[in-house]
This record gives C-alpha cells, structure tokens and sequence, in this order.
C-alpha cells in the first residue's frame, strides 16, 4: 500500500472509532467544511449539517457501539483519493446491521480531507432486486 492510501486508510480507521465512542470531534475532524453526503434517507451539504446528522446517532446509543470496518480498499492518486468497505453496526436503537461506506477525499494544504462521503444498506424492496441478485 502506498504511503497516500495508508494515510486514507488511517483516517477512515480513526473516524470509525471516534463514531463506536461516541468522539463528535473526532468524527468532524478530516471532513472538509463544503462537504457533501449522500446519507440514508438525506442528501447532506456542509459541515454544521454533517455534524446534526450525528445528533440523531448519538441519542440511538443503548450502551457500548460497534462501528467495526472490513474489506477496507483505498484507491490514492496524488491528490484525490477513495476508500471503501462494509460496516458493522451495533449497540443502537437499530440493533445489528451491515452498511456500506464509500469516501472520496481530496488532498488540501498536505492533508486528506473528505470531500464525499455516501452510506448504503442493502434493499430488501423486491422491486428492486433482479434475478441474479446474491442474497
């Protein structure tokens, strides 16, 4: 892994602890002020509305949180970046769950900050499921 993507790498791990110990800081840190997220069910621009969203998390807490990655991939070009990788979630109001994350981060002023950040869950809606689905 280059030294770029192990930076991506480390940022991702870091936020992810902060998220399982509840750190609203640590959580904030690396983001960049004009952020955009696609989360569920929102679509979320900047920073301050980033940070609301986290609001509702906190106050879904039942006790100690997992927020466990895996399958961490990371993609770096010189200054812009990728990462991916499944997420396990427990300890909340919403029981256990699996979702997915991916982050596009941008190098500013030597340091990579994301720039797009996007969570999914896998549908149940048989609408939307083909036939070759992997269940």
């Amino acid at each position: 892994m280059t030294e770029e993507a192990t930076a991506i790498r480390d940022r991702l791990v870091r936020w992810t602890e902060a998220v399982a110990s509840g750190d609203r800081q640590g959580i904030l840190t690396g983001h960049a002020d004009d952020l955009l997220m696609f989360d569920f069910p929102d679509t979320v621009r900047g920073l301050e509305a980033y940070d609301r969203t986290w609001a509702f998390f906190d106050d879904s807490r039942r006790g100690p949180v997992t927020f466990a990655p895996r399958d961490i991939q990371v993609m770096a070009g010189d200054d812009v970046g990728f990462a991916t990788c499944e997420i396990h979630c427990d300890g909340t109001t919403a029981g256990s769950f699996d979702l997915r994350l991916t982050v596009c981060l941008k190098k500013r002023e030597g340091d990579w900050v994301v720039i797009h950040e996007h969570h999914s869950v896998p549908t149940t809606d048989e609408r939307l499921i083909g036939p070759d689905a992997q269940r």
